[in-house]
């Protein structure tokens, strides 16, 4: 007689949590320098476009003299691991924001940026968002590709690629799902 297939039956990983994703309360924000530090040096200058030391990313995260971000983030258990972060500029329309998307390295290439970029479009069409940029470097294929999934129109600047998201006349503004075929 031979045995069942015991495999059939494994018990479920104890180190894989779903993502958790919401939207940060301002008393959260501090969150985001503990998730910037935790990129490695490559996924940091890809977010940043260039290397950016501690000392930058402090000074980043204070945020100082600029509106308040939203920031959107996604939990692995109580940690941070992946943001997307909707900033406003004073020198910037009102109904413009940057768009920037941030995921840890053990946790890419499972859907997180999507999902992210979801709720990104959320956020932006509740608060009255009409025009989202994302700057990246061309070599960052995988913003490139979530980009364009989610209906961007390019431009090129030296060293730099532009996404530019007009909300205001996009249907995927409406229930922020995906406007190009799978």
């Amino acid at each position: 007689m031979t045995k069942p297939l015991e495999s059939a039956f494994l018990p479920p990983r104890q180190d894989f949590l779903t993502p958790i994703f919401r939207e940060l309360r301002p008393s959260e924000h501090e969150l985001l320098q503990g998730h910037l530090l935790r990129l490695s040096s490559d996924s940091r200058a890809k977010r940043f476009c260039s290397p950016f030391s501690v000392q930058l990313i402090e000074k980043y995260c204070r945020n100082e003299g600029q509106p308040m971000p939203i920031i959107v983030g996604a939990f692995i258990g109580d940690t941070l691991r992946g943001v997307v972060e909707l900033r406003f500029d004073r020198s910037r329309p009102r109904n413009t924001a940057e768009l920037a998307i941030s995921v840890e390295d053990d946790w890419q290439d499972i859907g997180v940026g999507t999902r992210l970029m979801e709720m990104a479009l959320r956020c932006a069409r509740d608060n009255g968002i009409a025009r989202l940029e994302v700057n990246f470097l061309p070599l960052n294929t995988a913003m490139r590709r979530l980009a364009w999934k989610f209906g961007a129109n390019f431009s090129h600047q030296t060293g730099l690629t532009k996404g530019l998201f007009s909300l205001s006349d996009m249907d995927y503004a409406v229930d922020a799902g995906s406007k190009r075929p799978q």
